[in-house]
């Protein structure tokens, strides 16, 4: 991560939680190896900024010896570098083992993870149930038997790389085993009140749906889950929710869904099921939702059911950078959604985006007026971050093609992690420089925060307050707070590693 990263979050890994419970399920011994949880409170200066967790040493010392097959996650595209160097000294460790790689990076550039590393196995998209049959096809077959899987690359007998096609999803998400939280260090993150979302007691987080059904060029969620949302039953959900208070004390839930609000009638349906049981826990929107099925009823169902935090996504404030980066959403709808949230007396958030390619100072101007009308309609929180292309994105795709990312080197991946870091901005604008945008990015928060705590001038002092010794109530507090946490602890050198590797063993 970048050393000076306001966005960095210390989460519990949902996505490799979930593979472990449906390997185990299949009847496989597994011994699941968190890097960041191990080492929670280790971080370490790298030439790229700061590394968190076990060494890379340590997680493969860590790896217990006569596994059949060890996997391992990198979901973010700027953990490559690392993620390569853990996959080549898992395998000096282990020739023969079936080394496996999961998750959006790998599922983006399938063919690259082969090039530059010795992986046996990518699983595209969604891994529980393809890792499950990989493993199958390996006990009976061995190399042989993988091209019988559908939805992976895998390095056959002559060595060459082969693709058995599209994979399957999964429709009926009440049958993906419960992630298995049972095998991570769990209590590391909640006895440190670590999470996804504001710190509101102890978080555990919750997936309540898969995929988004929209296309916006600088995602690559459709590589990785389809546009094809499918929802959880709330019933379900509700079971696993109350299962995780049993079991952990959790208070709060943070929802990883790309957009959890979709369907009006499926969070109407989600708040009523919370009511009818008698529930009570805080619940949280942190990943940014749309703004459709927001309205006055819907907040006052979020609010009175416990949801305390919601971010929006508007990304722009321009139309017409909306409308080239087809993110469908009207900005006026979008205004009223936020007054009424606020209103009803949740603390909202607004993310934008600025420095899309096409992007020139007019575009970054009308971002200004929504910042100022946001303001005005009372939002809590903005954040601006700069334009990176992700791997599997239309626009990753279109840069490549014009020969504006040139390779795919360390650089490119470790300028990634920048977006959230001011110090670290690369502009991939044509008529925006470097400068510009990190000169228009701090002008724009500040400009936020200075006509938002005019109008409200208390907000300032509480925000100070949390921000130093309270419980946090906005993300821009907590990440104030994490900053702050990070730069003032002791750093302990050679302690830290980029992913997380589940190991797989016959019974």
């Amino acid at each position: 991560m970048p050393a000076f990263n306001m966005a960095t979050l210390v989460t519990p890994p949902l996505g490799l939680a979930y593979v472990a419970a449906a390997v185990r399920g299949a009847g496989h011994d597994v011994t699941v190896i968190d890097a960041v949880g191990s080492a929670i409170e280790q971080f370490t200066p790298h030439d790229h900024g700061v590394l968190h967790g076990l060494t890379l040493d340590e997680v493969v010392a860590n790896i217990p010896a006569g596994g059949d097959a060890i996997g391992v996650s990198i979901q973010f595209s700027y953990e490559w570098p690392l993620g390569r160097a853990l996959l080549q000294r898992i395998r000096e460790r282990f020739p023969e083992v079936l080394l496996i790689a999961g998750g959006e990076h790998v599922t983006a550039e399938p063919e690259f993870s082969f090039e530059q590393s010795p992986v046996d196995v990518v699983v595209l998209g969604e891994g529980e149930h393809c890792a499950v049959d990989v493993l199958a096809a390996w006990e009976v077959d061995g190399r042989a038997g993988l091209g019988r899987v559908p939805g992976i690359f895998y390095r056959s007998v002559d060595g060459s790389v082969a693709h058995t096609g599209k994979g399957r999803r999964e429709t009926e998400l009440a049958r993906i085993p419960r992630p298995a939280w049972d095998l991570v260090p769990l209590e590391e993150y909640l006895s440190r009140h670590y999470g996804f979302g504001v710190d509101r007691g102890r978080s555990v987080p919750v997936l309540a749906s898969r995929g988004c059904p929209y296309q916006c060029t600088f995602c690559s969620s459709p590589f990785m889950w389809t546009t094809k949302w499918l929802a959880r039953d709330p019933d379900d959900l509700l079971d696993e929710i109350a299962e995780l208070q049993r079991t952990y004390g959790a208070e709060n839930f943070d929802f990883y869904d790309l957009t959890v609000i979709v369907k009006r009638q499926w969070i109407i349906d989600f708040c009523r099921a919370i009511e009818a049981r008698g529930m009570s826990f805080v619940w949280q929107l942190p990943s940014g939702t749309r703004s459709e099925a927001i309205d006055t009823e819907v907040v006052d169902l979020l609010y009175r059911t416990g949801c305390r935090n919601l971010s929006y996504a508007p990304e722009s404030g321009s139309p017409e950078t909306l409308r080239l980066v087809k993110k469908r959403v009207s900005l006026q709808r979008l205004l009223g959604s936020m007054r009424s949230a606020v209103r009803t007396g949740l603390n909202v958030k607004a993310n934008l985006i600025f420095g899309f390619p096409h992007e020139r100072l007019r575009h970054i101007a009308e971002s200004f007026v929504f910042i100022a009308r946001a303001a005005f309609a009372g939002i809590h929180d903005i954040s601006v971050w700069v334009f990176v292309p992700y791997p599997g994105s239309e626009l990753f795709r279109s840069l490549r093609t014009r020969g504006r990312i040139a390779a795919l080197d360390d650089e490119y991946f470790y300028r990634l992690a920048a977006y959230a870091d001011v110090s670290a901005t690369h502009s991939y604008c044509d008529a925006l420089g470097r400068r510009t945008l990190i000169v228009a990015r701090v002008l724009a928060m500040l400009f936020f925060y200075g006509l938002a705590w005019a109008i409200r001038p208390w907000r300032a002092v509480r925000f100070v307050w949390n921000a130093t010794f309270g419980r946090t109530e906005s993300r821009s507090e907590m990440a104030v707070r994490g900053l702050v946490r990070r730069l003032g602890r002791s750093i302990v050198l050679g302690r830290a590693a980029p992913a997380d590797a589940t190991t797989v063993t016959r019974p």
